[in-house]
């Protein structure tokens, strides 16, 4: 994994870190890795101005402020005046500011005969298309008043945009909106894939991500880490245990879900029902006793326990292979009694929902930890869980997931927009998943799931990966299919899971 460059993910002082390699150890001039980062955004307009209006007959205008970002904005302009386009520059970053390569850009624009228009507070930006060439990678603290103006008016136009390396006011670190941000249709990143695009705020701001690797040569990649990873099933799939013709339902695992108190039976069903249907050999629910007909009538092939008394507990996890403890848990006495039961038994353990605030509420249990902890916090329940604002865990979901791994001992699952996965200090990025998964009962189908791929002897890392992806892909499915992201039901993901696990281990072999 650690040598997949295709799916690595930078800091943008780790993107700086390889420009400045590239540059002083390869030979290679900074003006040549701007003309082509221009190219490729200029060709990337080409296509989709085809898209969007079938000629070349349209106006473009290209927003320049006063960085290296600007720079390549100025090679898009000059481009567009070669083919005939109708362009024009908006400066909204003053010229005589540009220094090195962006100034030699500037000029080149002036030789093609471009209009450079100053950027004045009366200025109607009314082109048909726009590129963003506002504010680069750098960019700290809130947008300043001048590019704010700017960037409202130009999503106040409704029009579409290219974003260059990434979109103004967007942190290329952590995805967060730097007070206000261009939306853009389309996102061409350069040298390396900047983390903020796929996470948090970037993931409705940048559009479609588009990378331009500018053919910086391989060895510079290897000078500089990475930050994190895109998630690929790929890696994981090996881990899948094999269906041998003599196959036996013990070999693929015992997993005990624990759940559903009083009124919240759905939660604990739909994570049980995933859990079956994720090729788990045998299912058990330990749920109230209210719940037993119903999830029993839904799905017979779960053996289900009616238990008012958690003493109970530890004799029923005798000879099991996996807890999940969480969904419809709730937080009385008897969910308490429950969470504590589970953590005793020493199996590995999924924790979700109310187990996760729970475990908030009363660290001292984290004390009584005996094996592998998965964790799948919404951003809601990591701020409880680190005693923090909601705010503050969006802010950087890099430094928060990392900060739960290790305040926990586990692995976890930061949900969300570009859900994260961080184990030992490795975090990847689900690059997958919609607006229509946010609606309750989507964490619980992601918690079966887990509880599944764990009880099948997956390791808590691999089981998080492929299990995040699975069901975010599996959401991205059934938004293709009802043909949109409204009214998307989390039990209908199930059969798209397990259709998708059993694609994936029959491309493997390892079906």
């Amino acid at each position: 994994m650690a040598n997949s460059l295709s799916h690595a993910l930078y800091t943008a002082e780790q993107v700086r870190q390889l420009d400045h390699n590239a540059i002083q150890h390869q030979g290679i001039p900074g003006y040549a890795l701007m003309e082509l980062a221009g190219k490729a955004a200029f060709q990337l307009l080409l296509r989709c101005c085809q898209q969007w209006f079938g000629t070349d007959a349209y106006q473009l205008q290209v927003l320049c402020g006063s960085g290296n970002n600007a720079g390549d904005g100025y090679i898009v302009a000059g481009l567009a005046g070669q083919k005939g386009i109708d362009v024009k520059v908006v400066a909204v970053g003053d010229p005589d500011k540009l220094k090195g390569d962006a100034l030699t850009a500037y000029q080149w624009c002036q030789e093609q005969s471009v209009p450079i228009i100053p950027w004045q507070t009366d200025l109607q930006l009314t082109a048909d298309v726009f590129v963003d060439a506002l504010l680069g990678t750098g960019l700290k603290g809130p947008v300043r008043e001048t590019y704010a103006h700017v960037i409202e008016q130009l999503n106040n136009t409704y029009k579409p945009v290219i974003a260059v390396d990434i979109p103004s006011g967007l942190c290329a670190d952590t995805g967060a909106e730097l007070g206000v941000a261009v939306k853009a249709s389309h996102t061409i990143t350069f040298i390396g894939r900047k983390q903020g695009l796929y996470t948090h705020q970037g993931r409705e701001l940048a559009g479609d991500v588009h990378f331009a690797g500018l053919a910086v040569p391989e060895m510079v990649y290897h000078t500089t880490p990475c930050s994190s990873y895109l998630l690929d099933p790929s890696h994981f799939v090996s881990a899948l245990p094999r269906r041998h013709k003599n196959s036996h339902k013990k070999e693929f695992g015992h997993l005990v879900l624990i759940g559903g108190d009083h009124g919240m039976g759905g939660a604990i069903t739909m994570a049980a029902e995933t859990a079956l249907h994720a090729g788990v050999g045998l299912v058990s629910v330990v749920t109230r006793p209210a719940h037993v007909g119903g999830l029993q009538a839904r799905c017979p092939e779960i053996m289900t326990v009616g238990c008012d008394n958690p003493d109970q507990i530890p004799r029923l996890l005798i000879e099991k292979t996996t807890l999940v403890i969480g969904p419809g848990l709730g937080q009385s006495p008897w969910s308490r009694q429950c969470l504590l039961a589970a953590i005793n038994s020493g199996l590995p353990l999924v924790i979700d929902a109310d187990g996760l605030n729970l475990l908030a509420m009363e660290p001292t249990l984290l004390e009584h930890k005996q094996s592998d902890w998965l964790l799948t916090p919404h951003p809601g329940e990591a701020a409880r869980m680190l005693g923090v604002s909601t705010q503050q865990i969006q802010k950087n979901r890099f430094a928060s997931v990392e900060q739960l791994a290790n305040q926990y001992q586990s692995t976890v699952v930061l949900k969300g927009a570009g859900s994260l996965v961080c184990t030992k200090g490795l975090i990847q990025l689900a690059n997958v998943g919609n607006p229509g998964m946010a609606v309750g009962g989507m964490g619980d189908v992601l918690s079966g799931l887990l509880g599944a791929l764990l009880a099948q002897g997956m390791t808590t890392a691999k089981a998080a990966g492929l299990g995040t992806w699975l069901h975010s892909r599996s959401a991205d499915q059934l938004a293709e299919i009802v043909g949109g992201h409204y009214g998307l039901k989390p039990t209908e993901l199930i059969p798209l899971i397990r259709k998708q696990i059993n694609q994936i281990a029959v491309k493997s072999k390892y079906g």
